[in-house]
Order: structure tokens, then sequence, then C-alpha cells
């Protein structure tokens, strides 16, 4: 049977065993006090900006590889640059060796001339003086059909031959005179004798016809020849009265076409003898030397505009229908990660770029800067602002979760010495602050309690 002693000692240990409970439990919260701090801030006002993050390499706006645009292998005579020399618009970068290229254009000049006068003489009507010896050719030789039945004497026999020597050395002497003027390159004087050259081959064929035919014994050869020259002085007065052959006259414009071609392309080579530096800039590269002979495939210079510099980003398909052109940026370099450069979205792509599976569209930011440290190939990131928001009730993220099945929001405010969650609706959020766009005020105070060594966010959620 259980006795009043026996109660009486059961409730002892049991007051003792309360006691000490409450103790512990005392103890353990003044322990924990001791170890964690309250955290808090006042909800406020301000700006807010929700941005898009890409990176790339920052790149020149304008670069240019020069070549020399000459035809023919040319000696370099002078580099006035050196790899990274400071340049103007205009000034010479390098030159070649010009001698051989400025006697081309003038033999190209003389030849375009010569072939110019050549469509003008053949074009020209004819000269009453050269209908006037056609005409007594004709006679000539009508006359000596009748003189072929006869035959000729001696007088006309060495007459006839005299007159093939003199024919033959006016020819010959003209021959030697034109080419001289070959040799000293003056072609267009040369050109303009090719007309007398013409009736003097014509004179000497006609005084060797004559002569053979005063050679030959009457009969039918020697008037068969007379009968030929007949011919031959009724065509040849025919043409001049006609005019020119319009095949001869095609043949003569075309040559003055391939003239006129050479000589552009002659001139060209002079022009691209020298390299001059189409806008100011910096010199990234130079590849040829002095006395050496520029290789065509290889730029001899490379220029680089330094003044304007851009960012080439792959931003993914999530995001691109929130970037579009004039947006504003902010570019960090790695060389430089303590500043900031403004920039601009210049343009987007139209079609994406498929790296490794993943859809992206490269997007071109402008860098609105001119400092001397940029440089080609610094790595970069772009923050586009996609949107901005002024004036608006902002909170700190900590002070925020978001409840993992149902998707409300929820502060933790500090109300009355007490913390308490409040659904608030979000607006836009970036790495430190969202928007409240309902649920706290300014002027309200967020807290949650944090251990020394570190805080956490509320169970049960995530932050939004």
């Amino acid at each position: 049977m259980f006795s009043r002693r026996h109660l009486v000692i059961v409730l002892i240990v049991a007051a003792a065993a309360a006691g000490g409970a409450y103790w512990w439990q005392q103890q353990r919260a003044a322990e924990l006090a001791a170890q964690s701090e309250l955290r808090q801030a006042t909800v406020g006002r301000g700006a807010i900006v929700s941005t898009v993050s890409a990176t790339g390499s920052l790149a020149a706006e304008a670069q240019v590889n020069l070549f020399f645009g000459v035809s023919v292998p040319v000696p370099v005579v002078e580099v006035a640059v050196a790899l990274g020399d400071v340049v103007h618009k205009g000034d010479v970068l390098a030159r070649l060796d010009t001698a051989d290229l400025e006697l081309a254009v003038q033999q190209a000049e003389q030849a375009l001339r010569s072939a110019e006068l050549g469509l003008e003489q053949l074009q020209a009507p004819p000269r009453p003086e050269d209908i006037a010896v056609a005409e007594a050719n004709l006679k000539l030789a009508r006359a000596q059909v009748f003189q072929a039945s006869q035959g000729a004497t001696r007088e006309q026999v060495e007459i006839a031959r005299l007159n093939l020597v003199i024919a033959q050395s006016s020819l010959d002497q003209l021959n030697q005179r034109m080419d001289d003027l070959v040799e000293r390159g003056r072609y267009a004087e040369k050109q303009a004798l090719e007309a007398q050259q013409k009736q003097l081959i014509e004179a000497a064929r006609v005084a060797a016809l004559r002569y053979e035919q005063a050679q030959t014994p009457p009969g039918a050869g020697r008037a068969g020849a007379a009968l030929a020259s007949v011919e031959q002085a009724e065509i040849a007065l025919d043409r001049l009265q006609r005019g020119p052959d319009p095949d001869d006259v095609r043949i003569a414009q075309l040559q003055v076409e391939q003239a006129q071609a050479a000589l552009e392309q002659a001139r060209n080579n002079l022009d691209e003898a020298r390299l001059v530096a189409p806008f100011d800039g910096v010199v990234a590269a130079v590849n040829v030397r002095e006395g050496e002979v520029a290789v065509g495939a290889l730029p001899a210079i490379v220029l680089v505009d330094n003044r304007q510099y851009h960012v080439d980003v792959a931003v993914d398909e999530v995001d691109i229908t929130r970037i579009a052109p004039g947006q504003a940026v902010t570019v960090t370099l790695d060389a430089l990660p303590n500043d900031l450069f403004l920039g601009v979205v210049e343009r987007i792509a139209p079609q994406p770029a498929l790296t490794a599976g993943i859809v992206s569209y490269p997007v071109r930011v402008l860098v609105q800067s001119r400092d001397a440290r940029l440089r080609s190939g610094l790595t970069a990131t772009a923050e586009i602002v996609v949107q901005e928001e002024r004036g608006v009730v902002l909170a700190p993220n900590w002070a925020i979760r978001r409840d993992r099945v149902t998707g409300q929001a929820f502060a933790s405010v500090l109300r009355d010495g007490q913390i308490q969650e409040v659904a608030v609706t979000l607006g836009l959020r970036n790495e430190s602050f969202s928007q409240i766009v309902s649920g706290l005020s300014e002027g309200d105070t967020v807290a949650i309690q944090t251990t020394r060594e570190q805080f956490s966010f509320f169970g049960g959620g995530q932050q939004p």
C-alpha cells in the first residue's frame, strides 16, 4: 500500500525535476541570446534596376588591314611606323620604290596617246591630196595595161628600177626612224608616222610591181599583172571615198580601251605604293621591312581605332526578348576590376547562335569611354539594364523569403519587439534589394535573428 511518506517523496522529486528543467531552459535561452544577434533594417524608397549579365571580349570598333595594292613585285623603301605608334588620318605609314611604277605610267600615257591618234587618223575624212594620188595611180595602172601589150623600152625598165630603189630607200629610212622613236619611248611620234609608213609600203609595192612588169616580155602574163594593178588601184580609191571599214574602226577603238585600262592599272599601282592611315588610330601590327618585297597575302600594316570599343556578348534565349537597342549598360573588365565603364546596346543579331546545344543571341554593346587603358581582347562583363524603377519601396533581400509550395513572398517585420512574417508582393529585384509593391511601407523595420557565426533564412522557404 502506497504510504503518505512515499507520496511526499515523489512530490519533492517532481518539484526538483521541474525546477531543474526550468533552470536549464532559462540557461539555454541565455546562451542562445548571447550567441545570436538581431539583424534589422529600415524599409525605404529608392531606385532599383533589373539587369541581364553577359560576358565577352573588348574589341576596337574599327580595324583595317592595309595592303600594298600593286600588281607587280616592288621592294619596300620606307616603313615610317612601329608597333603601338599613334597615327593620324592621312599619315604615310609605308612606301614602295616607285621609280619603275612612275616609268610605267609614262609609257602607258604614251601608248594611250598613240592609240587615240591612230583612231583619229582612221576616222578622219580623206585628204584631197590622198584622193588625187589614188586617182593618179588608177590612171597610171590603166595606162600600163596598154603598155603591157606593147612591151617596155630599156629606158622604161631602168626608170622602173630606179623608182623601186627610191621607194624602198624611203621606206627603210622611215622604218629606222620609227625604231629609234620606240627605243626612246616616244610612242606618240612613232604612231604619227604609221600612216606615212603605210603609204611608203604601198609605193614600194607598186614600184616593185611596175619594175617586174617592165621586165616582163609582152604577153598575157604581163597584161594580167597590169589588170591586177588596175583592180588594186580601184579598190584603194574606193576605200578612200567610202571611208574606213567598220571592223577596222572597232579594232582601233578596242586598242584605245585597252590602252586606257593599262594606264588606269599603272596609275593604281603608283597610288597603291603608299599606305596612308584612313583614320586616327594605333598601329596594331607591322609585317613589312625596308628592302623586302611586300607579300600580298599578309597585311602590311594593321591599324585599329582606339577611340571607340565594343563588346560582343551572347545573351541567353530566355533573356533576349528583354534586350533592346539603346538600353544602358555598365561594363566591367577583369583587368580593371575597380572601374565601371558606361555603354549602350548597339544592335542585336536577328539569328541565334548554337553552342553545345545552348541557344543564344549575339548582342553588341558600344562602350562609351575613351579611357587610354582599354585594349582589344580584354575580358568584359556587361550588365544590361532591362528595367528601372525610381522612388519605389525597397527592402533587403535577406529579410524576404518565398514559400516553395505556394510561391508567396513573405517579409520578416519587427513589430512590438517581435518578429512577424508579413505577406508581400514583389516587383523588380537585384542582388541586394527587392521592390515591395504591397505589404510593407516606408519606415517599417525588417529583421531576422542570426547567429554570430552566420545567419540563415527562415525554414520552409527560399529567397525570392
